[in-house]
């Protein structure tokens, strides 16, 4: 087994197994990880920021009509502000799920984009790896292709688990998952050796032509 992403070196069934695990282990936490910062952690932060503003707002403006009121009278201001603090709750609490919506729909190409990054980035060292165990297997031609679409139909379903997964998708896109395995068997489950074997018979062809 290697993580060489030389593809004149052969890789056996149980090292495409092993790199297959790894990178898909690696992947989906990359994707875990991006797809919570975007549509969790950076809109919660803008919008736990806009509330405040939302609620200074409405503060500021109960004690100046407060302070108004009182028309040169004795004003407490901090209980006029605890009382604005306290009326400014519900609408607050009523604003606030629409900011937290606008702000998660601006971050949400953002996560997509780096969804797809981690597909491509998973697809492309898989592919690489699949290429290397064709290449011990003996495997040649068009149906290689359908090797390295299983890879990228397998890794896309990974990378995209988080996104699928948080709006109800996962059963769905199931197939692709599934699909990705099935075309992966025949690359994984291919005979040992053949590209040592085949150098072995170009060796013999060229000695061949010394006599």
């Amino acid at each position: 087994m290697s993580f060489s992403l030389d593809l004149t070196k052969p890789l056996g069934r149980l090292g495409l197994a092993i790199n297959t695990l790894i990178l898909g282990v690696v992947f989906y936490g990359i994707s875990v990880g991006a797809y919570y910062y975007m549509t969790h952690t950076l809109p919660e932060s803008g919008a736990h920021a806009k509330e405040a503003a939302v609620k200074a707002a409405l503060v500021e403006k109960a004690v100046a009509k407060a302070k108004t009121a009182a028309k040169g009278k004795a004003f407490d201001e901090k209980a006029a502000i605890a009382a604005a603090e306290a009326a400014a709750e519900p609408e607050v609490k009523k604003q606030a799920e629409k900011i937290h919506h606008e702000a998660a729909e601006t971050w949400a190409p953002f996560a997509i984009f780096l969804l797809i990054l981690s597909a491509i980035f998973f697809a492309g060292f898989l592919s690489i790896y699949v290429q290397r165990r064709a290449n011990d297997g003996g495997l040649k031609g068009l149906w290689i292709f359908t090797n390295h679409l299983g890879a990228w139909a397998f890794a896309s379903y990974v990378a995209f688990y988080p996104y699928l997964t948080d709006h109800g998708l996962r059963n769905a896109w199931a197939p692709a998952f599934i699909g990705g395995l099935v075309l992966l068997l025949p690359v994984l489950f291919a005979g040992e050796g053949h590209h040592d074997h085949d150098h072995d018979h170009g060796d013999g062809h060229d000695h061949g032509h010394t006599h």
